[in-house]
């Protein structure tokens, strides 16, 4: 179907709809397949439901507009390579699941049947694992989590902390329009204490001490 908006030929497109829904579909199934084995100490909050959804769509969107199109591609990946992110990614993990939502959005754009296939994969790989990691607690294998700490400070301030992040301890940093979250984890409530006064008291809205739960 074409439409006339604002002196432009607009073609609207059901299929292209269709393939970025498959795309967000599968992005924010795979954040409730993360969410519900408890490996949601990134996939959490309404930002990280928005980068499962979007990135997805975002690869996909990316590799439509680019087939075929030798000029427009290289032109793409030189406004690519400008792009830096504020927010550090300390955990291999997290860095993995990025690449498997960008990938997604790509292989829905040339097989979407490839996609869910991947997706599936995704779910069996996840479950298998913490299947793994539970047969090893029952036969007292020495399976390291590295994430495992002794105590957690979860604290939100009115600005982006340096000290925090570059902490080699960081495992999440998040921040919406008034305050930046930080979640650490550490070997002793000494190692908090030592971080808590590097920081300026002012710029502490609020922060919390936990411990893991086995």
């Amino acid at each position: 179907m074409i439409y006339r908006i604002f002196g432009f030929d607009y073609i609207f497109d059901i299929s292209f709809f269709q393939l970025c829904l498959l795309a967000a579909l599968l992005g924010l199934f795979s954040k409730f397949l993360l969410t519900f084995i408890n490996i949601d100490y990134f996939a959490t909050g309404n930002n990280q439901i928005l980068v499962f959804s979007l990135l997805p769509v975002t690869g996909f969107v990316i590799t439509s507009a680019i087939s075929n199109n030798i000029a427009l591609s290289l032109g793409m990946v030189g406004a690519l390579s400008i792009v830096r992110f504020r927010t550090p990614i300390k955990n291999p993990l997290e860095l993995v699941i990025y690449f498997y939502l960008i990938t997604i959005g790509i292989v829905t754009n040339v097989n979407p049947n490839l996609a869910v296939n991947l997706t599936i994969f995704f779910v069996f790989v996840s479950i298998s694992t913490e299947i793994y990691k539970l047969i090893g607690k029952r036969l007292n294998l020495n399976i390291e989590d590295e994430r495992k700490s002794n105590v957690y400070l979860r604290v939100e301030l009115t600005s982006s902390e340096n000290n925090l992040d570059i902490n080699e301890n960081l495992i999440h940093k998040s921040y919406d329009s008034k305050t930046f979250s930080y979640s650490l984890g550490f070997e002793s409530i000494e190692d908090i204490n030592t971080i808590l006064e590097s920081i300026e008291e002012t710029k502490i809205v609020n922060f919390s001490i936990d411990k893991p739960t086995d």
